[in-house]
């Protein structure tokens, strides 16, 4: 047992002993754990009756004066119009909460880029002003190596932001897991905890202290979960071409406009359960 598991070991036993106050949940997280759970939100979308709808996680990464840009999965908030090869954005407002105790207070979210899924983009930047100052995550300069140890903040089933621990466990996914819009293939594995709402969630290193993936949902066969995230090699590509307006499949300004084709609110989040709660069939994983 290391040293400091030894004294916070100790420091509990004093306490029960002596009626003192105990260590608290908040000193048993690590400084990296406490950024990122403070960097993350529950990202909603208003829906028709005009009610909110809790979708997926999204993670603050870049900051310019009370402007936070979040990054999320693209099936969070859009569809592909495969028929014209564009990103389809559902047309709704869109809100982020950091979902604290008491009065949920809701800021709203501008969408900035979305990937097109059936590349294996599934991408999505939104941006929103807060009155508050949070941490940032930054991305990550590589991608994660098998056995890196990671931490993620997320909010399955919109329960509430939980902090959940793992490691990679396949830094390539060398195969095509392709199926409809779905496009896993060079993806990255992991072993985790997830569940639906856990999408668009940030998988951080604890040796780079930063974004290596993007968590998109899982592969499972006989009660044998392999979850998929995106990693950041392929976002950095991504917002790289479209900050330069080189990403044919979206338009900032004609995004989900365009078609007939976006998605609505309930589809998304029926999406989204999809991925956690349906193995993805595919043929080559079948054995």
């Amino acid at each position: 047992m290391r040293p400091g598991k030894i004294s916070l070991l100790y420091a509990a036993i004093a306490a029960v002993l002596l009626g003192l106050p105990g260590v608290s949940a908040a000193d048993s997280m690590t400084p990296l754990q406490k950024k990122l759970n403070a960097a993350v939100v529950i990202l909603a979308g208003q829906t028709e009756d005009g009610g909110l709808k809790m979708l997926c996680t999204a993670t603050a990464f870049e900051r310019k004066g009370d402007i936070y840009r979040f990054i999320t999965a693209a099936h969070c908030v859009a569809d592909d119009d495969t028929d014209h090869k564009r990103v389809s954005v559902a047309q709704t407002n869109w809100y982020v909460t950091f979902d604290e105790a008491g009065l949920k207070e809701f800021h709203p979210a501008k969408i900035l880029y979305v990937g097109y899924q059936s590349r294996g983009d599934d991408f999505a930047i939104l941006e929103a002003e807060l009155k508050r100052e949070i941490p940032v995550i930054p991305l990550a300069e590589r991608d994660g190596e098998k056995g890196e140890t990671i931490d993620n903040v997320a909010a399955p089933l919109a329960l509430g932001k939980q902090l959940f621990d793992g490691h990679v466990s396949l830094e390539d996914l060398d195969r095509p897991v392709i199926k409809d819009t779905i496009n896993w293939w060079h993806a990255m594995l992991l072993q985790v905890n997830v569940g639906p709402g856990s999408s668009g969630s940030a998988v951080v290193s604890r040796k780079q202290e930063a974004i290596i993936a993007v968590l998109v949902g899982n592969v499972s066969f006989r009660s044998s979960p392999n979850v998929v995230a995106i990693p950041v090699s392929k976002l950095r590509r991504f917002l790289k071409a479209v900050k330069c307006g080189k990403y044919e499949w979206f338009d900032e300004d004609g995004a989900g406009r365009s078609t007939n084709a976006a998605p609505t609110v309930n589809q998304l989040y029926q999406k989204v359960l999809n991925r956690f709660e349906k193995p993805l069939e595919i043929e080559p994983l079948a054995k």
